[in-house]
């Protein structure tokens, strides 16, 4: 029996922001969009529609993510109560969820106010992003090492961590640059990159700084320290955004603009669109990001789709990306208000 995910649970004055916005009577595509994303998950705690309606990001991202591995027909055993999702067929493998949530007192991914929020650094931006992702990361790293391995679905098996951007206003905005600087210590610097460039500057870091005095490891995928760990899941656009722009409603005035790969390596390509002329993949704007070091590989193809950016590392230390020449970088979406 389907969820039902838009009964009330929780009382409207508690319930999340945006669970409240997808409940007005305009947004019935988007909810018609999410339960199809619910089919056939298991609530195995009878708390997840709770969470859904107080806290919203956390259980839409495992939607969302339950919905790709049905488009990547893989073969789920939901009768586990963890990891989040054990893979039985074509290949065995468990994945664990989390979200890169705000720092403490950080401003939410929600509700921002589009002219003042809008960062002005973007290399500290990318920093404090890349941070989060390293502090869900280790979270689920220790997850692993003191529950998970000793459990017959995931011990001696590949074990992948799913993260979700929900870190702070705009988090679509750091696409892969943070998550490239946390797990391989590469990064893209367009503040340093002189106009007339024909690539982005790019270079090795060790340690982004989180306070004058104190530093974050990043690089985890550069040694084998984190070897428990076969890849990672990344999506900046798994977000509100995503639902609107595969539910069906193309009479929604709203506008999409979207970034992709340029043909010249540095500019990416705009396109601008409303919305009853733009189409989005389920799978556009996600990232599967593989362990060199992993004590047990993802097995080729396991989580490959010619829609997603597959990123890996070869003998020599280099990045090799493996996505479509139009693959989502960015998306932003504006509404437009319609006054009589």
């Amino acid at each position: 029996m389907s969820l039902d995910l838009f009964a009330p649970v929780v009382p409207k004055a508690r319930q999340h922001p945006i669970f409240q916005l997808l409940m007005r009577d305009e947004y019935g595509p988007e909810r018609a969009t999410l339960a199809s994303w619910a089919e056939g998950f298991l609530d195995r705690d009878g708390k997840f529609v709770q969470e859904l309606q107080l806290t919203f990001e956390s259980s839409f991202w495992e939607l969302y993510l339950h919905a790709v591995l049905g488009e990547l027909r893989l073969t789920l055993d939901m009768s586990f109560d963890a990891p989040d999702f054990v893979v039985v067929q074509p290949h065995a493998f468990s994945i664990e969820a989390t979200i890169a949530g705000p720092a403490q007192g950080g401003p939410p991914a929600f509700g921002y106010d589009a002219r003042q929020d809008i960062p002005e650094d973007f290399t500290d931006f990318n920093i404090q992003a890349a941070i989060r992702i390293c502090n869900a990361f280790d979270a689920k790293v220790r997850r692993y090492r003191n529950r998970y391995a000793a459990l017959p679905q995931a011990q001696g098996k590949p074990y992948v961590i799913a993260i979700g951007a929900f870190d702070r206003p705009y988090a679509h905005f750091a696409a892969s640059r943070s998550v490239l600087a946390a797990l391989y210590g590469l990064y893209f610097d367009e503040a340093a990159t002189p106009r007339d460039a024909t690539d982005v500057v790019r270079y090795n870091v060790g340690a982004a700084p989180k306070t004058p005095t104190a530093d974050v490891p990043v690089g985890l995928f550069c040694d084998d320290s984190c070897a428990d760990v076969s890849a990672v899941i990344y999506s900046p656009l798994a977000t509100w955004g995503k639902l609107r722009a595969l539910a069906d409603n193309p009479g929604a005035h709203t506008i999409y603009q979207t970034f992709h790969p340029g043909d010249d390596g540095l500019l990416p390509k705009i396109l601008t669109r409303f919305k009853h002329e733009y189409q989005e993949h389920l799978v556009d704007g996600l990232y599967v990001l593989h362990n060199p070091f992993a004590r047990h590989p993802l097995p080729p193809g396991a989580l490959s789709h010619q829609r997603l950016s597959e990123v890996s590392m070869d003998s020599s230390g280099d990045l090799t990306f493996q996505a479509p020449d139009d693959f989502l970088l960015v998306r932003t979406l504006r509404s437009v208000v319609v006054r009589p």
